[in-house]
């Protein structure tokens, strides 16, 4: 994900004492010369006070003050107070948090909101990356989600899909990694909705999906995640196979077998993509029953990648079919019989 970044040169209001209360002004002039830590304590007494807690302009002061603290402690950072501040403020993002949705309720006229909208994307930045770590180093997948749903609430306002986009794919992720098919719901869903074709990402999105509405049941769904796909990323031929594969599950063979020949006319620069879709194509083939095109695939698959594991085992186990079903076959002739059968 790219950086978010405080940006103050559209802060300089020009904030008159005589117009604000004196913690405020005081807080917006120590923060204005980097006194961060003064600035804290002055906008926390301001917020608190029956004079200026209320006031719209003072919750955006306390956002625009927590925000740079955020950036202020970060391990780039070499800010004069990141010591204290670490130790003072390790969960700004929470008060930052409070107090842009203080603004909310007190901003009637909307007088701060195109100010206070790049805040509202640094906050969920902070509350995605803690996403990540509670995903990928303490497996919490549940505090994920949660951590997901205030950054998602952030980067709406911001007004950036692709921040919100990526904070529903996380969300994703950590959901299918519990195997909560309706929460993979919840968070890919809007990702089809929104035409989502990211090339890293996409096909895991769709897939998932995809997977999540045939664990219940729901194959007209499934249908229609997989025609988005293919819609959303025509060049993708996973899309193509995934369709199939809905199709084939679907008892549509003909369908099926027309969608996975049109992945395998995208894929003839590229032999190892060539090789597998070949595989897909043939089990296709194998499950219409129809084997001997079945076997000419496969074959074909291996004139490519002769040491693959999956076509040397798909052709093996269509002899190995073949040879149930002739045993099968001669166990059903009768003892009696004299045909030579």
């Amino acid at each position: 994900m790219k950086k978010l970044f405080v940006i103050l040169a559209f802060v300089g209001l020009g904030v008159a004492a005589h117009a604000q209360a004196l913690n405020v002004s005081s807080a917006y002039e120590a923060q204005n010369r980097g006194y961060l830590k003064k600035a804290k304590g002055y906008i926390d007494q301001a917020a608190v006070n029956e004079q200026t807690k209320a006031d719209p302009a003072m919750w955006f002061y306390r956002t625009l003050i927590y925000c740079k603290i955020g950036e202020a402690i970060k391990p780039e950072s070499k800010h004069k107070e990141k010591a204290a501040l670490q130790q003072m403020c390790p969960d700004w993002y929470r008060t930052a948090f409070e107090s842009v949705l203080a603004w909310q309720q007190f901003d009637k006229d909307g007088e701060y909101t195109s100010k206070i909208r790049p805040f509202f994307g640094v906050i969920g930045d902070a509350y995605s990356n803690m996403a990540i770590d509670a995903q990928n180093v303490a497996h919490d997948y549940r505090l994920a989600m949660a951590l997901e749903d205030t950054a998602i609430m952030m980067f709406n306002v911001f007004g950036d899909a692709a921040y919100t986009n990526n904070a529903y794919y996380i969300a994703g992720l950590a959901a299918a990694n519990l195997q909560d098919f309706e929460m993979v719901k919840k968070y890919f869903q809007p990702l089809q909705k929104a035409n989502y074709n990211e090339p890293k990402t996409a096909k895991q999105v769709y897939e998932t999906l995809f997977s999540a509405h045939f664990q219940n049941h729901d194959t007209i769904n499934a249908v229609k995640t997989a025609k988005a796909y293919v819609k959303n990323c025509p060049n993708d031929y996973h899309a193509d196979i995934l369709l199939a594969t809905a199709y084939a599950l679907n008892g549509n063979m003909d369908k099926s077998l027309e969608t996975i020949n049109g992945a395998l006319a995208k894929v003839q620069d590229s032999p190892k993509d060539k090789a597998e879709v070949l595989c897909k194509v043939a089990n296709m083939y194998e499950m219409s029953n129809l084997y001997d095109s079945a076997e000419v695939r496969y074959k074909e698959s291996l004139t490519i990648l002769p040491s693959q594991y999956q076509a040397n085992f798909g052709l093996a186990s269509i002899f190995f079919n073949r040879a149930a079903d002739k045993i099968a076959a001669a166990d059903a002739v009768p003892l009696e019989d004299e045909s030579g059968l």
